[in-house]
């Protein structure tokens, strides 16, 4: 660490190493237990077919009429899970992946809400989306192209510089 005039400023410093310390293993970590969760309900309960993740997707084909049939609903479910899982734990896409989880929770969510009742699965559902939620909170205002996220952060960043 240098040496600083002022007190406030070295803690400033050492404030800011230890939280980008913390975010170099803490988003990875997210990105990880986001992923994994989202492909073990993805290939082993949406696509092995299990009696309980058939009967859940049976219930939900009746709650919209049979307009989508089950084995749709649950198939079409995995796809999407995977590939939000995909998308997720590359760093270039993690924020479209993160953002497309939070997209998806609330509709588990609110189909737990409305639809199938309270559980487990509800639980996953919103810790899922907190972790999502804390990544993107993690990584607000940075871009993995070195590009800042929009105009006023361009702004913003001008200003500093000055």
């Amino acid at each position: 660490m240098k040496y600083y005039r002022s007190r406030s400023i070295a803690w400033f410093e050492v404030v800011k190493e230890a939280s980008f310390m913390g975010k170099r293993f803490a988003l990875p970590a997210i990105r990880l237990l986001v992923s994994v969760n989202l492909l073990y309900a993805a290939i082993f309960m949406k696509f092995a077919g299990v009696p309980g993740a058939v009967a859940l997707f049976t219930q939900m084909s009746q709650a919209v009429h049979g307009l989508i049939s089950q084995p749709v609903f649950r198939l079409g479910s995995g796809v999407f899970e995977t590939m939000v899982a995909v998308l997720f734990l590359i760093p270039k896409t993690a924020r479209l992946g993160a953002r497309l989880v939070i997209l998806w929770m609330t509709a588990i969510i609110l189909s737990h809400i409305f639809v199938l009742g309270y559980g487990l699965f509800f639980v996953d559902a919103l810790a899922l989306m907190l972790l999502a939620v804390s990544y993107l909170l993690l990584t607000r205002g940075q871009s993995h192209w070195n590009e800042p996220e929009s105009v006023g952060t361009t702004a913003a960043l001008e200003m500093h510089k000055n």
